[in-house]
């Protein structure tokens, strides 16, 4: 039910007064955004650099740039809460940077832990000040919930499967659709994963580290939002943008549409109403930061992977036209 308001809110919308409030809006404020954007895209490759040293992979930051684009392209194509995202990171940590298949699992389950955890807290704050902050009205409490539900039983499934792995194997082994040399590539990477898991977590201050840069990041994310809500005269204080920023982004992940195109716009509206915010400044402040956080990152992705893949295609080109006829 809360979904479906979202959706309405949404196509309730009057878009020329949206389309007004994105012309008070300051575009040269728009730079600084996206240059934030930048710097959030640079930290995440460093937390991916990071950790990959502590598991004891020097990775260059060139092929995981490319990775994380690649991650970020499948991720805007998919409503699959970026597993999709994360699986075409497991192949080519694989197939393009030489890790075992375990090892490539191991490294992107730790990064996505770190991140998930610094976010569903992040979300516990944000859903407690919204609901003993504001005068809310009922649809946003299943849609809290349902989304709250489905982020914190991924984040603990997650953990589980990191941290027993091989426990999966007795389920593998009555799989009665497998081969039985699939079962055994399976169960091989398993028990691969969770020796790598045991081994990178025995030093746990790293990872302390890495938590802190991980709310760095989803704080930037925030940050962006205040710095829009600015720029369109939206009389909210950074705790009540960075709330509705979180929480918008928590029924994002919700596996509805691909990169939760239209449930991000509508749950942000969704927020900002009983806040006193008008749908239509909502929707202009959903409209830009997504913009920067989700197109113009699906834009660099999408044109930095077409332009790898021309180069590729050159190189070929030259390689066969050096060869003697």
């Amino acid at each position: 039910m809360g979904i479906l308001l979202v959706l309405v809110i949404l196509w309730r919308a009057d878009f020329s007064e949206v389309f007004q409030s994105l012309k008070t809006f300051d575009f040269k404020l728009l730079l600084t955004v996206c240059l934030l954007q930048l710097l959030t895209i640079l930290l995440i490759n460093l937390q991916w650099h990071k950790i990959a040293l502590h598991m004891g992979e020097k990775l260059a930051l060139r092929d995981l740039f490319y990775m994380n684009m690649m991650g970020t392209f499948v991720e805007s194509i998919t409503p699959s809460a970026k597993t999709g995202g994360e699986a075409a990171k497991v192949y080519l940590l694989k197939a393009r940077m030489g890790l075992s298949t375990g090892k490539a699992a191991a490294l992107v389950g730790i990064q996505k832990v770190i991140s998930l955890i610094a976010f569903l807290f992040l979300n516990v704050v944000a859903m407690t000040w919204f609901f003993t902050t504001v005068t809310w009205e009922g649809g946003q409490i299943p849609a809290v919930f349902i989304s709250f539900l489905f982020l914190a039983g991924f984040v603990v499934l997650l953990m589980v499967l990191m941290a027993y792995p091989s426990k999966l194997n007795t389920l593998i082994k009555k799989l009665p659709l497998l081969k039985r040399e699939s079962k055994d590539k399976i169960m091989k990477v398993m028990v691969d994963l969770q020796e790598n898991v045991k081994e990178a977590l025995q030093q746990k201050k790293p990872f302390l580290y890495q938590i802190v840069l991980a709310f760095t990041i989803w704080l930037l994310f925030a940050y962006k939002a205040y710095l829009i809500a600015s720029g369109l005269q939206i009389q909210l204080p950074f705790m009540g943008i960075a709330v509705v920023t979180y929480l918008t982004y928590m029924i994002g992940m919700l596996p509805l549409l691909p990169g939760g195109v239209g449930t991000f716009e509508g749950s942000m509206v969704f927020f900002l109403l009983p806040m006193g915010i008008p749908s239509h400044e909502g929707v202009a402040l959903a409209l830009i930061l997504r913009f920067v956080t989700f197109w113009l990152a699906f834009f660099i992705s999408a044109g930095y992977l077409g332009y790898q893949q021309l180069t590729k295609e050159q190189n070929t080109i030259e390689m066969a036209s050096r060869k003697p006829v």
